[in-house]
């Protein structure tokens, strides 16, 4: 089976909607005839979009996406890229474009569209077929949401959104309603939408997508987007997809084109005074200047930035939203009549958040407008009420503060939030898309990520609109889980030590407990391979001397002793570990464990350990835009350098100047000879 087409098409898909370029931008991943074929040319790919996937798709067969699927598994393990769905779910946008324009079949009727597209004829492929890809659009989403902002901000429908007669097809026709020349006019929209409504914002999806209708300039939006407005199977999507580019506006009637680098304005609350904070998607420059006389500091080594000269957060600036410009950033507040901040651990003050998070301690700031919803929603979600308070000093101009509010069930507080709607959708909790374990106490990570603590197992987390039917280790779970929004834990089950296996929600989880740490015994009289050099005896031979090669360790440098580690500084731009042997890695940072929570006292997670490989080297970071040093058991580089050395050598190069002395002063100028190679 061909995939090469169908590889590069994936490159460029991610490249085009899902490059850091969308950082702090929704993402709408709009693909019609007209537009994959621009992709094609500026990608210079040599096969079309639907050629490229009707090679990898069976037609006719019982299961005609199982090639993507299994090609998707063999590119997922350990990678960061999207995953290798982005041409099938482009033809499946490419297909909903196409409901719009036909005069012979009925504009909903989807499956005709898609299977003329990919089978050359109606009928093939089906209603009943397309389960899978709506699978896959649950997969993307669920992985764009992981990266927070990073991979722009993901505006595919959670399950739970979906009209019932969309509920597979909705996530294709979520992105093919607007195009770019859509979103270009929508912020001179919203900002004609808040003024009519007295600077009140965000609004709901129900009200924009009328307002656009009514709007005198709608005649500027694409027929293609006004049909969808009109459409009453269209309109569901259409009111969701505005409320969330609504939500994310940040009050300037111009539009700002992805590739800006976008930071966040936070609000800050710290000894009773509200004050501004950045937050960029990474640590940047030591420091910025902005429009109108503003500049950011950075705080120590976090992505966190001081904002000096903006007046402190107002009645007005918090209304109608704040952007800032400056040369290579955009900094930006969305407009709102609601503050919502937690506590940040990171700098031991409050700071303004996106979301209700469900069990957490929350202080909400609401404006006139929004009061009463707020009040509402605590009255039906929140646990216990608290009392509201009007009269305090630092409050901006008729604002009311609720503090220490907590929602403890999700999915009650959803509910509450649609029954109101307002400037509380925007802050509703973050959707779940598919069935997934978090936290839990790991006994050996780089054993296993799936051996836990007996006694200590993950919570199960359900994505929305579970049913909370579930199958644990083949029995059934009588009652169902309650599937409330909120983690579920699994340590009161009393699960024996052993493998286990959840079923759940069309999920396999599988994961094992343990008493303790397995041991790795170590016999008295180790067997090995007698090395000399590089090279080791063909017969293995009992002894205790250090020329002993074991196991995994056989044809490598080294003679089997205890793996070496050093401390790496986290929140680098980039890590690399450059060998004494021409080699070099990217070494991914790993995330904080869950479960450090659950400690009675947190260790530091400033450093995270990294394996030495292949006998020692360096550590290369790079760290505010520049490249540091630090040796990891290095010894003399002894290879003869060629062509297949040169990442080695580039990696050596980029940062020759950051360290010293004799032994990396050796590795620099073997550098330089493999880059000649």
């Amino acid at each position: 089976m061909d995939f090469g087409p169908y590889a590069d098409w994936q490159r460029a898909l991610e490249e085009a909607f899902f490059s850091p370029d969308w950082d702090g931008h929704p993402v709408v991943m709009y693909v019609d005839e007209p537009v994959a074929q621009q992709l094609q040319e500026h990608f210079r790919l040599a096969v079309p979009l639907g050629e490229a996937v009707r090679r990898v798709v069976r037609p006719g067969e019982a299961r005609p996406y199982q090639a993507v699927e299994r090609y998707e598994a063999s590119k997922s393990a350990g990678s960061e890229d999207a995953p290798a769905v982005l041409p099938l779910l482009a033809c499946s946008v490419v297909a909903a474009t196409r409901m719009a324009h036909d005069g012979m079949r009925r504009a909903s009727n989807y499956h005709s569209h898609f299977s003329e597209l990919l089978a050359g004829r109606e009928g093939v492929l089906t209603s009943a077929d397309y389960a899978a890809v709506a699978e896959m659009w649950q997969r993307l989403a669920s992985w764009q949401v992981q990266w927070g902002s990073y991979r722009g901000l993901c505006t595919i429908p959670s399950p739970g959104d979906l009209p019932r007669n969309q509920a597979r097809i909705g996530y294709a026709l979520s992105q093919a309603v607007l195009r770019g020349t859509d979103r270009q006019l929508l912020p001179k929209f919203f900002d004609v939408m808040r003024a009519r409504n007295r600077g009140a914002w965000p609004q709901p999806g129900a009200a924009l997508a009328q307002g656009a209708r009514l709007w005198d300039q709608a005649a500027k939006f694409t027929p293609a987007f006004q049909r969808a407005l009109d459409h009453p199977e269209f309109r569901p999507l259409v009111e969701r997809l505005l409320g969330r580019l609504a939500d994310v506006w940040d009050g300037s009637p111009h539009y700002v084109a992805h590739g800006t680098p976008r930071g966040e304005l936070l609000v800050r609350f710290e000894n009773r005074r509200l004050g501004w904070l950045a937050r960029l998607p990474r640590p940047g420059a030591d420091a910025y200047q902005l429009a109108g006389g503003v500049a950011l500091r950075q705080l120590g080594e976090t992505n966190y930035y001081a904002v000096d000269g903006l007046e402190l957060p107002a009645d007005r600036s918090l209304r109608a939203g704040v952007q800032l410009v400056g040369e290579g950033v955009a900094v930006s507040r969305p407009a709102s009549s609601l503050v919502v901040l937690t506590q940040n651990e990171s700098l031991d003050c409050r700071t303004s958040v996106d979301r209700f998070v469900p069990g957490e301690d929350h202080m909400v700031l609401a404006a006139p407008e929004a009061a009463r919803d707020v009040e509402a929603v605590l009255e039906k979600a929140a646990s216990p009420r608290p009392a509201p308070k009007s009269s305090l000093s630092w409050l901006p101009q008729g604002w009311v503060l609720y503090p220490r509010v907590v929602f403890e069930d999700a999915v009650t507080l959803k509910e509450a939030i649609r029954d109101v709607q307002g400037a509380l959708l925007a802050v509703q909790p973050a959707p779940q898309f598919k069935a997934a374990l978090q936290g839990g106490l790991l006994l050996a990570p780089k054993l296993s990520r799936k051996l836990y603590l007996a006694g200590g197992e993950p919570d199960l987390v359900l994505p929305d609109g579970a049913s909370g039917a579930a199958v644990l280790d083949g029995q059934p779970q009588d009652p169902p889980f309650q599937a409330r929004g909120v983690p579920i834990p699994l340590w009161p089950r009393g699960l024996e030590p052993g493998s286990h296996v959840l079923e759940a929600e069309g999920s396999v989880l599988a994961f094992a407990t343990a008493d303790g740490a397995p041991g790795l015994a170590e016999v008295e009289q180790p067997v090995g391979f007698a090395a000399a050099g590089a090279e080791a005896a063909a017969f293995a031979s009992p002894g205790s001397g250090a020329g002993l090669v074991r196991g995994a360790g056989l044809g490598t440098s080294g003679s089997g002793a205890a793996p070496r580690v050093v401390l790496c500084r986290r929140r680098a731009q980039e890590t690399v570990f450059a060998s004494s042997d021409g080699r070099a890695w990217r070494i991914a940072e790993p995330a904080t464990p869950s479960w450090w929570s659950r400690l009675p006292q947190a260790p530091s997670d400033y450093r995270f350990e990294v394996d030495v490989r292949a006998g020692g080297g360096w550590v290369l970071q790079l760290r505010q835009g520049e490249w540091c040093v630090e040796p990891a058991y290095p010894e003399m580089p002894s290879f003869a350098p060629g062509p297949e050395h040169r990442a080695w050598a580039d990696a050596v190069l980029g940062a020759a100047d950051a360290g010293s002395g004799e032994l990396w002063d050796a590795f620099v100028d073997m550098a330089r000879e493999a880059a000649e190679c």
